[in-house]
């Protein structure tokens, strides 16, 4: 595959990113704020607020993988890196990997979470498609991650 299809193939995968974390098909209101923070973060694509929670913004960071491979039955294939994954460990946040099927416009989510293995990720179960009730889950469970930790310190050395 030549260089400026890649690059395509990687825009349009960051743009159905987008769509598919602000899709509000079954929900009053999307539960994500997805922003793009751009070339200069070498580990992460999106840092996402949830938007559900009055007084304050939950988030988690993604690295978004496109493709345009063969579609998935099984599980999606999608070319992350060892380095990849050691990065989005050393986040003290929830962090995800998001593989997107360019062609048929699908999303799949894999966490990388403290256990997971230093190595590349190479597929994602096709039970991890971001439909509706995955991204209410996912929703749920960076609440449950954040619920247990302070919002803000408690004090500074610069007050």
């Amino acid at each position: 595959m030549n260089h400026r299809l890649r690059d395509v193939i990687g825009k349009r995968g960051e743009n159905i990113v987008e769509l598919c974390l602000t899709d509000y098909a079954d929900f009053p209101s999307p539960l994500f704020s997805p922003t793009h923070l751009g070339e200069k973060w070498p580990a992460v694509d999106y840092c996402v607020e949830l938007t559900t929670l009055p007084g304050k913004r939950p988030f988690f960071f993604v690295q978004a993988k496109a493709t345009a491979a063969t579609a998935p039955h099984n599980s999606l294939r999608i070319s992350s890196t060892r380095e990849d994954v050691a990065r989005l460990l050393e986040i003290p946040a929830p962090t995800y990997i998001l593989g997107v099927h360019e062609p048929s416009k699908r999303v799949f989510i894999r966490s990388v979470h403290d256990g997971v293995a230093v190595k590349a990720i190479t597929q994602i179960p096709a039970t991890h498609e971001l439909t509706s009730s995955n991204l209410k889950m996912l929703h749920d469970e960076v609440v449950r991650f954040w619920k247990g930790r302070r919002h803000k310190p408690t004090k500074s050395v610069f007050a």
